[in-house]
């Protein structure tokens, strides 16, 4: 079988990013070999101007639909959380660090249900500090929401970018 196809089913089956080692234990291919599988899959989605695409998640790579044509996939997919949760996670990770208390502030008392909810999905992580909580959002964040980073001020820029495009 050809190793690129492989690759690509792989990472068609994944909804998280596949690191090239695991892709090398699975195939037993050296590195070399399956970077240029992943290098061949991006050229060949860009060339085909498709809705997919392959990119680069810190030293992973995932498959996912293009950010242009998301809003289409969203209406067909069920949602996951509510308006609510979805605006106390916008919160956190537009004034990340960020304390559970001035969440509260900003959203209200619901906030604390939400950030639950949050962190049980794995896209918010909460870290004591001496009295305080303090918020932050995690690469599940990245992934879920198909950004290239999970460092806090990428997550920024890119929301920030998408909301000045509204």
């Amino acid at each position: 079988m050809e190793l690129k196809k492989i690759v690509e089913a792989i990472l068609f089956s994944s909804s998280e990013p596949v690191d090239a080692r695991e892709l090398r234990k699975i195939t037993g291919k050296d590195k070399v070999e399956i970077l240029n599988a992943i290098g061949e899959l991006i050229k060949d989605y860009e060339s085909r101007d498709t809705s997919i695409e392959i990119i680069k998640v810190g030293e992973k790579y995932l498959m996912r639909v293009k950010p242009q044509y998301a809003e289409y996939v969203e209406r067909f997919t069920v949602r996951e959380f509510d308006r609510g949760t979805l605006r106390t996670l916008a919160v956190i990770a537009l004034k990340q660090p960020i304390t559970l208390a001035k969440v509260a502030k900003i959203r209200g008392n619901k906030c604390y249900e939400h950030v639950k909810k949050l962190q049980e999905r794995g896209l918010v992580k909460a870290e004591k500090k001496g009295r305080s909580t303090i918020l932050t959002t995690t690469e599940e964040f990245a992934t879920y929401f198909g950004l290239d980073s999970a460092e806090p001020e990428k997550i920024k820029e890119a929301l920030k970018g998408y909301l000045e495009a509204e």
